[in-house]
């Protein structure tokens, strides 16, 4: 999972535009999004298991254009709408605004930054994690469906074991060791 969590985390380009938006200094913006990516990408994991319907998720998935989002942040950040997209790709990967709340509650004790820019920063990161979704599946999805056709459930099979490196089931133990890279 970190090296999918590192076109986000170690990505000063986004961590600069989301800290100018809000109006943070990068340093806290990076605080944030570092407790904020795995937390989303266990969410996504979650949904994928989950008898949820992933349908609208895979399909953001599979949209380029959440995964050129990573290669240019900057201008995904400037052109505006980010929030309202991940808003919507938000309640796809927490199921509700109080879920969403109770992550920015999360992440406030964890960091010490304020609830209500966290939660400013949540529909603006969940867009990126999509995308790095996306640009790490794409080699996969691509050569499933040269060899067998149009998706079905592989999706989901490919994603669920991008994010459980250890494929333990659970990504727990993914996440603590992401952590103690980041915070060590």
């Amino acid at each position: 999972m970190a090296g999918l969590l590192d076109n986000i985390v170690n990505n000063p380009e986004l961590v600069e535009s989301i800290a100018n938006e809000v109006g943070i200094k990068p340093s806290d913006a990076g605080s944030v999004i570092t407790y904020l990516a795995p937390i989303l990408m266990g969410a996504a994991k979650q949904n994928f298991q989950s008898t949820r319907n992933s349908a609208d998720l895979l399909k953001q998935i599979e949209d380029s254009q959440f995964s050129d989002m990573i290669d240019a942040p900057k201008k995904a950040v400037a052109k505006g709408g980010l929030t309202d997209l991940g808003n919507i790709i938000l309640g796809e990967l927490t199921g509700s605004k109080e879920n969403s709340g109770k992550v920015a509650t999360h992440v406030q004790k964890e960091t010490g930054i304020s609830d209500m820019i966290i939660k400013k920063i949540l529909p603006m990161i969940a867009p990126f994690i999509i995308g790095a979704l996306g640009k790490k599946a794409a080699p996969s999805i691509n050569q499933q469906q040269q060899d067998s056709g149009p998706m079905t459930g592989g999706l989901e099979n490919i994603l669920i074991s991008m994010i459980d490196k250890d494929h333990d089931g659970s990504i727990i133990d993914d996440m603590m060791q992401m952590a103690m890279k980041y915070f060590a």
